[in-house]
């Protein structure tokens, strides 16, 4: 469903006829990128291959960085709407240990695809929200294997964007993504679950076209 939502946002933003976008600064393609802060959180369900199952956390604040490129229109006095694709990385390793087993989760690359509808804020302001899907890979290990997991799961959040120029911008956005959990199992045959979820505050700049 919510990929559906934003494919139509996507096809919404490109295919509306210029007749309905006003010619506006913030309207048309733009690319930029980001910097921010993130905490994100694992909940973790370790499932040993003899023994008894066990569970607890993995948490790790830190930096978060990325790009993106989109495209968006206005429409009439105030409406905005737009699509989003991003790439990014970040957040450092973090582990757990269960007995006499080290867990160890690294993130890796995420990429996204979401909506944007928003209202314009006098003549260079926008305020929004966004939402659509999010992808990340994240590399576990136990202190023997280690497995790939690819988390699929929803993005979404509120940002503000301020024009500087005709062709610069810059704005702040505060994100969630919930991915929900995945299992991994490994060769010596016990199994992990990671249920994810991460918070960020970003800061970026855009050129627009």
């Amino acid at each position: 469903m919510l990929k559906t939502i934003c494919l139509a946002a996507a096809f919404a933003a490109v295919a509306m006829t210029p007749a309905l976008a006003q010619d506006d600064d913030r309207a048309g393609f733009y690319a930029g990128a980001d910097i921010g802060y993130g905490k994100s959180k694992s909940d973790l369900t370790y499932t040993p291959r003899a023994g008894a199952v066990q569970s607890g956390g993995a948490d790790k604040n830190g930096l978060r960085y990325g790009g993106f490129a989109g495209y968006g229109l206005t429409l009439g006095d105030s409406f905005y709407l737009g699509a989003e694709a991003g790439l990014g990385a970040g957040g450092g390793d973090t582990s757990r240990t269960f007995g006499a087993n080290k867990i160890s989760v690294e993130p890796k690359l995420r990429y996204s695809l979401v909506g944007k509808a928003g209202f314009l804020v006098g003549d260079s302001g926008l305020i929004y929200g966004k939402a659509g899907l999010e992808r990340r890979r994240l590399e576990v290990s136990t202190s023997r294997s280690k497995e790939d997991l690819k988390l699929q799961g929803v993005i979404y959040g509120v940002g503000y964007q301020q024009m500087l120029s005709e062709v610069v911008s810059v704005h702040a956005e505060l994100l969630r993504a919930d991915y929900g959990d995945k299992t991994a199992s490994f060769a010596a045959g016990d199994r992990l679950k990671v249920d994810a979820s991460e918070t960020r505050v970003v800061f970026g700049g855009a050129v627009h076209f």
